[in-house]
């Protein structure tokens, strides 16, 4: 924040991961696409506070480790704590980017991602979160992110008769519970149909980019680690005339429910997804 300057408003729209939430976490890759409304921190110049985010959260820890003195500091969530869309890794992103401007320092992905898993960490925690979804976040942008390599590619999801909204579940499973609950993973085939994914992006490829998800899904299930809520839902979705594809997103895929349709179906694909009991549907940003 410049010297002259009293007040500046940051924002990350909410994140979804597409495919990958799995084969990430073990050193594979992800797509996380965003969708509106956004996440904002608001910063004046005043009493050092910060209101929003709760203690001991990866973004609070990192508010106390570096400077913001002189800083009265405001997180807004537009979805009221209610979860699903990202708000603790937005909350992180966005601080993180707070101290960029502060401190001039220039964005570095690892050294980005390596405090955000160190301030993540606790006595319990078997596995570290992937941070893909708070570096879309950062970006402000839908991403594919490989962990292995750190490389961040910015992407574009445009194909010609498909769309894609996510709908709230009012469910929730807690992230590192889950976490530490999960059974072996065929991560190597996770990470082709991920990989599928990816290309599906640069030629525009409807059917590669169904199949990928559909089968990610498929092999989540399979795993047992998916909510019987979400799993119930997905079917009954895909009996639907235009639905493509259905992911649960979120630990266990109890968070949101992702839709890939055929364009001329949005009306009633979001009808029927409302009939069954899942809310707020948002579409994709379409220019992050």
């Amino acid at each position: 924040m410049k010297s002259n300057s009293k007040s500046l408003t940051l924002a990350a729209a909410g994140k979804t991961f597409l495919i990958g939430e799995y084969s990430v976490l073990f050193g594979g890759s992800a797509i996380i696409l965003l969708t509106p409304p956004p996440f904002k921190l608001k910063a004046e110049k005043g009493n050092t506070n910060l209101v929003g985010i709760e203690e001991n959260s990866p973004a609070y820890l990192f508010f106390k480790c570096h400077d913001f003195s002189g800083l009265s500091l405001e997180f807004e969530d537009p979805y009221l704590k209610s979860g699903g869309f990202g708000a603790s890794s937005a909350q992180f992103a966005l601080l993180y980017k707070l101290h960029l401007r502060l401190t001039g320092d220039k964005f570095d992905v690892g050294r980005f991602l390596e405090e955000y898993r160190s301030l993540s960490a606790t006595k319990e925690t078997t596995i570290l979160p992937s941070g893909a979804d708070c570096v879309a976040q950062y970006f402000n942008h839908h991403v594919f992110f490989d962990a292995g390599t750190n490389v961040v590619r910015k992407i574009d999801p445009k194909f010609p008769n498909l769309d894609f909204a996510v709908c709230k579940t009012g469910r929730k499973v807690i992230t590192h519970l889950h976490l530490q609950s999960l059974p072996p993973l065929p991560t190597s085939e996770l990470q082709r149909l991920t990989e599928d994914a990816a290309k599906s992006f640069l030629n525009a490829d409807e059917e590669l980019l169904v199949k990928s998800i559909r089968g990610f899904f498929d092999l989540l299930r399979k795993q047992k680690i998916i909510a019987d809520f979400t799993a119930e839902t997905a079917d009954r979705l895909l009996k639907t005339d235009g639905v493509a594809a259905v992911k649960g997103c979120g630990a266990a895929g109890a968070d949101t429910i992702l839709m890939v349709f055929e364009k001329r179906k949005r009306d009633s694909v979001l009808e029927e997804a409302r009939r069954l009991g899942l809310h707020n549907p948002a579409p994709l940003c379409s220019n992050p």
